[in-house]
């Protein structure tokens, strides 16, 4: 049997404050779980805190695919647009 590439992410997001409030790796999807469970019981009384888990193979690969957890809304979307070939709308000067 292969080795697991899959590596799974915890994070806590606030999105009032939009920042990370935590950010765990794990290469056990059973403690994973359980870690989620925690921080979901954790966070039930906030709705402003996002729990979530993701699989992938590397944290770059998660903050391509949900760079909304890493950075402002804003350059996220200029990313994203720029990843598609697009080129993002400048800001006018005031």
């Amino acid at each position: 049997m292969g080795e697991r590439k899959t590596i799974d992410f915890l994070i806590a997001f606030d999105h009032d404050a939009r920042k990370q409030i935590s950010l765990e790796e794990f290469r056990n999807t059973a403690r994973a779980l359980k870690a989620y469970s925690e921080r979901e019981e954790q966070y039930r009384d906030n709705p402003r805190v996002e729990v979530v888990l993701l699989g992938a193979e590397s944290i770059d690969v998660i903050k391509v695919t949900h760079s909304n957890y890493f950075e402002d809304t804003a350059d996220a979307l200029g990313n994203l647009l720029v990843s598609l070939g697009l080129e993002p709308n400048p800001v006018p000067s005031p």
